[in-house]
């Protein structure tokens, strides 16, 4: 799908949200809203343009809501599926993820300088050639022998 096609979705979301619930009190909007903010967080394909649009259909304080709810494996996701290239230690707990998704969605790029910048190698130096032939090579020292116990799934069955 494309952006335009993502867009106009959210605008039918509030064209419903507007007129079919409109009958129903606050407490009632909020629960029907919440729970269509959540299918489409947990549904693959979210970029952050559609977040950015399910956000303004259905108000932020109902998807800030939400995105709370969110356990820390599907906050983990939504933010890899809205930026590719974050890094697992940023996204390793739900808060640290929401946080990760509230900044891509107001356009606050975290920083990720380990990975956002090219690394550059220095020339690795050659080892000259005498000194690998003037050091011996070290015989390789036998590994001692095993002590025969065995410490596999019978040994703990048996309790020996």
């Amino acid at each position: 799908m494309s952006g335009d096609a993502h867009k106009a979705g959210a605008e039918a979301l509030t064209a419903l949200l507007n007129q079919a619930f409109s009958a129903l009190g606050e407490k009632e909007y909020a629960a029907a809203a919440g729970l269509l903010t959540k299918k489409l967080m947990i549904s693959a394909g979210q970029t952050v343009e559609v977040m950015r649009a399910l956000r303004d259909a259905v108000g932020k304080d109902i998807f800030e809501a939400q995105l709370k709810s969110l356990t820390a494996h599907q906050a983990r996701l939504l933010a890899r599926r809205l930026d590719k290239t974050v890094p697992d230690i940023e996204v390793s707990t739900a808060g640290a993820a929401c946080a990760w998704i509230r900044d891509l969605m107001d356009g606050n790029t975290p920083d990720t300088v380990e990975t956002a910048a090219p690394v550059t190698e220095a020339p690795a130096e050659e080892p000259a050639a005498e000194t690998e032939a003037e050091t011996p090579a070290e015989p390789e020292t036998p590994k001692p022998a095993s002590s025969g116990s065995y410490f596999g799934r019978k040994s703990f069955r048996t309790g020996n």
